[in-house]
């Protein structure tokens, strides 16, 4: 159960890497393998092999071991259709990437707990009391005694301006939280997504992905404002 518990974190994309076996909880690179073979076998999973970055083979949860999640009580909005293979490899990158500040948060201590962009659909298309958008992850986290909560997202690569317009106008309307943190591969992409959101009223920061993984509350932000940087500690902790 240890490999569909893992499987829960991304219906669409489930990137559960090799090299993350015993950070998640399997106690051998060896028993991995035969878990998430024997879930292959038995079509719970699709393998795919990618080249650079995986050292291996990338899984993702099929048809029928969504079917399986659902029947278990995860909340569940319907499986996406698959990516083309063409975008497979851009797809895959994005969920290791997201997988990666996961363990690092979770290796750290402070995370209470990570909402899923697949529970956070669920709860947008089937209950009142969702969000604005389909964010990443709502993450909350504990320190100095007390716990904050934010939405994540994380930027690989750029959307269209048209897209970018909509998210803005989606994050101004948000109730759900009040702190939106996006982490993104490049400075370049920083600051030409953060220009969309300069006239934002809502509290908007940005930061680059490889920061968060070795800084982690430390990591620098930059508000949608101009102005100094500030911690991550200090953006969900000002006080």
């Amino acid at each position: 159960m240890v490999i569909l518990d893992l499987l829960k974190n991304d219906w669409r994309l489930a990137a559960t890497v090799q090299r993350s076996c015993a950070q998640a909880g399997v106690a051998s690179r060896n028993a991995f393998n035969n878990r998430v073979l024997r879930l292959v076998r038995h079509d719970y999973l699709v393998r795919d092999e990618v080249p650079f970055r995986t050292e291996g083979y990338v899984y993702s949860i099929s048809a029928r071991g969504a079917a399986e999640l659902a029947g278990l009580g995860e909340c569940y909005a319907g499986l996406p259709s698959r990516t083309g293979d063409a975008q497979l490899p851009k797809a895959m990158y994005h969920a290791i990437d997201l997988n990666e500040i996961h363990l690092a948060l979770k290796r750290s201590g402070s995370l209470v707990q990570w909402t899923p962009d697949t529970e956070i659909r669920s709860r947008n298309e089937f209950t009142d009391s969702g969000y604005k958008k389909d964010y990443d992850a709502v993450v909350t986290l504990r320190a100095t005694g007390s716990e904050r909560k934010f939405a994540l997202e994380y930027e690989r690569t750029a959307k269209t301006r048209r897209q970018y317009l909509q998210i803005r106008n989606d994050i101004e309307a948000e109730t759900a939280v009040d702190r939106f943190v996006y982490l993104v591969a490049n400075y370049d992409l920083l600051s030409y997504l953060s220009s969309f959101f300069a006239t934002s009223k809502q509290a908007i920061y940005f930061g680059l992905f490889r920061d968060f993984l070795h800084r982690l509350l430390e990591t620098p932000l930059r508000g949608a404002k101009p102005g100094p940087l500030c911690s991550m500690h200090d953006v969900l902790w000002p006080d």
